[in-house]
């Protein structure tokens, strides 16, 4: 079975139970990151450079940017009892 980690972010990771999404501020930053980038569309709120929608790629742990500006983050799992 391959780790989330060993593979690049799909767009069906944010319809996943078993992927922790990252947390708010984790998010924010990124976004914020995003929107400071002149491959960031924000009528549509894409990147030019690898067409995703990006309020939804920065929720994924296992997603990065493609210009290398943000990365994967290792997320704790944590098991509820």
């Amino acid at each position: 079975m391959s780790n989330i980690y060993s593979r690049p972010a799909r767009p069906w990771d944010l319809f996943n139970k078993n992927i922790e999404k990252v947390l708010p501020q984790i998010r924010q930053e990124r976004m914020s990151i995003c929107k400071d980038c002149p491959e960031f569309i924000s009528l549509t709120g894409q990147c030019k450079e690898c067409g995703c929608l990006m309020s939804a790629k920065t929720k994924l742990p296992n997603a990065s940017c493609p210009l290398g500006k943000w990365g994967i983050i290792r997320v704790e799992f944590q098991k509820e009892e």
